[in-house]
């Protein structure tokens, strides 16, 4: 991790792209790359050409970047890398630049998003100093936020907000997810006030802030395709396909069914809730389809929880609402699992035994691969409906597991 925005600039200067007329840069502790991803299938139902730059990526990495909706090829990607590392490297006359992995898949990017109309930009990390920064936008986007990654954002909600607030440009719109607290408000809106980085070349000068209210259990998806409304709203392009791009957007690993067609075993329901926020916002919509979907018996749905996680500032309080739900709807069985191929090690299994689980002994397995193997091994009595919730790369690690790594499932428009 490099938090700094000046060697991805320089690069980017030197790349001299001819960038769309639109880019539409979002941050937020959740619900970000869900609105991206609206977003970005619904100018490409209304045909308009756009790029999608989200992070991480669940099973390949040329999934980070998507052309009107589906991952770029393998070749363009290496191409892309090719002409950054000239542009990094330079020669003996300029000085060598040294990148970061995201800063890298950033620039593929910008360089990928040259004859779109459109680029969509989801920030990796908070926003001021995210590599993401670093170029231009037209307008941005906060959705919530809540208390992560204190040790680099900031140790309250106010402090936080502040740095994604730190996308907004001067005489830019910036759309803000109402954080439904004074406090956050009055933070976000300084910073709007202040916006721009004279250290990249900007003038302070005020952001066109404005608001969204969303209103009490409304879905993930419902409040994405909202806060997409206003974005498009204040750029003067149709709403008119958001709805449809809700009814056909798949996005991977999140709220994500998986059949028993398409596993050969048991069927499995995919989401990234990675932070206590998302868990709990999540959580309504998990019920609900597991009262809904999964095999029943005289005792209620039968379903299974696989969980694994990065790690958490407080595991404790991240678990807390996955607990209430077990024992409101309690599972045949509980296997605890380690994600692999993350920013960060997964919490080993040992410490998540330490936690108060609803079932006394949960089973516990080395990686998702072993996991699916484990509950295939059972039967559909004693397995029902399989829920996985986490960490986004035990997502990654069952999605490849089930090679699903294809152009087609990783597209934004799956026929599956």
């Amino acid at each position: 991790m490099s938090l700094g925005l000046q060697g991805t600039l320089t690069v980017l200067q030197r790349l001299d792209l001819t960038l769309p007329e639109q880019i539409i840069h979002v941050a937020g502790s959740n619900g970000k790359g869900t609105v991206c991803a609206i977003m970005a299938a619904s100018l490409s139902i209304n045909g308009r050409k756009n790029v999608l730059f989200t992070s991480p990526h669940v099973a390949r990495i040329e999934e980070r970047v998507r052309r009107n909706g589906t991952p770029i090829s393998s070749r363009e990607f290496d191409e892309a890398l090719i002409r950054i590392h000239h542009a990094a490297t330079g020669d003996s006359n300029i000085p060598h630049i040294e990148l970061t992995f995201f800063e890298i898949t950033y620039l593929v990017a910008m360089v990928a998003s040259q004859g779109c109309e459109v680029l969509i930009l989801e920030t990796g990390l908070g926003g001021r100093l995210d590599a993401t920064r670093s170029g231009p936008a037209t307008i941005s986007l906060v959705t919530s936020v809540s208390l992560e990654h204190r040790d680099i954002l900031g140790h309250d909600l106010p402090s936080i907000a502040r740095e994604k607030a730190a996308i907004a440009r001067p005489n830019c719109p910036i759309v803000i997810r109402d954080p439904e607290d004074e406090d956050v408000r009055h933070a976000m809106l300084e910073e709007a006030k202040n916006a721009g980085n004279p250290l990249i070349g900007e003038m302070i000068g005020p952001a066109d802030a404005s608001f969204v209210s969303i209103s009490t259990g409304v879905g993930v998806v419902d409040e994405a395709a909202e806060l997409a409304s206003a974005v498009f709203e204040k750029i003067g392009y149709s709403t008119n396909y958001i709805e449809q791009a809700k009814q056909v957007l798949r996005w991977p690993a999140r709220m994500h069914f998986l059949s028993k067609r398409e596993t050969s075993s048991h069927p499995y329901l995919l989401d990234a809730a990675h932070n206590p926020s998302g868990l709990r916002r999540i959580l309504p919509e998990l019920e609900q389809f597991i009262t809904q979907h999964a095999p029943h018996s005289a005792n209620g749905p039968v379903w299974s929880l696989l969980f694994g996680t990065s790690p958490q500032h407080d595991l404790s309080e991240m678990l807390s609402p996955l607990h209430d739900m077990c024992r409101r709807i309690p599972p045949q069985q509980i296997l605890l699992t380690l994600p692999h191929g993350g920013r960060y090690p997964g919490v080993e299994t040992e410490v998540l035994l330490e936690e108060k689980w609803l079932l006394e002994n949960p089973l516990t397995s080395p990686s998702a691969s072993h996991a699916i193997e484990k509950l295939a091994s059972d039967s559909a009595d004693n397995v029902g409906l399989v829920v996985s919730l986490g960490s986004l790369y035990l997502q990654g690690n069952i999605l490849n597991s089930f090679q699903w790594a294809s152009d087609e499932n990783l597209s934004l428009f799956a026929k599956h």
